[in-house]
């Protein structure tokens, strides 16, 4: 079967299996382009975008996305907003500009970590990270330690399937 034959069927598979998504990160460059593709391809069965705030959308295909607003500092509070996904894209992070070291380091760890333990909790099994480049915990850039440990840390979880995604 070529390429082009292939591809067409196995959506049509994977639609068949009836999956829900979430997607941490939404609002921001990547995790709103995922977003949009996801919709485009009708891959999931259910998706939920997790965040700080509601999104508005104005187009007709966001009308049935699931929005979960919690608080990251209470993120155990909101364990319910992880439950019953079976695949889970995060996307969160900030940059130390924005936000200050502390800053950084809160969102782009320990966000990430803490979403992705409620993640495996609730039932999720294929968990995708947006980390980076040059991800090394052994890094004496705070930057890339940080991407570094929270990938290692994230796979010590033991989800069925982990998918890291290092754009450059």
């Amino acid at each position: 079967m070529a390429d082009t034959e292939a591809l067409p069927r196995l959506r049509e598979d994977f639609r068949k299996q009836n999956k829900s998504v979430f997607i941490l990160g939404a609002s921001g460059e990547t995790g709103r382009m995922l977003l949009k593709q996801m919709l485009e391809q009708s891959l999931f069965s259910k998706v939920t975008v997790i965040g700080r705030r509601k999104l508005t959308f104005d187009e007709e295909a966001y009308k049935n996305v699931n929005q979960e607003v919690v608080d990251f500092e209470k993120l155990d509070d909101y364990a319910s907003a992880f439950q019953g996904h079976d695949v889970g894209f995060c996307c969160l992070g900030t940059t130390r500009v924005k936000a200050g070291a502390d800053g950084f380091v809160r969102v782009d760890r320990d966000y990430v970590l803490k979403s992705a333990e409620l993640a495996k909790a609730g039932g999720c099994k294929h968990f995708n990270l947006l980390s980076s480049k040059g991800a090394d915990k052994s890094s004496s850039f705070l930057y890339f330690q940080v991407k570094g440990e929270v990938e290692d840390k994230v796979e010590d979880l033991n989800f069925d399937r982990y998918s890291i995604f290092r754009p450059g």
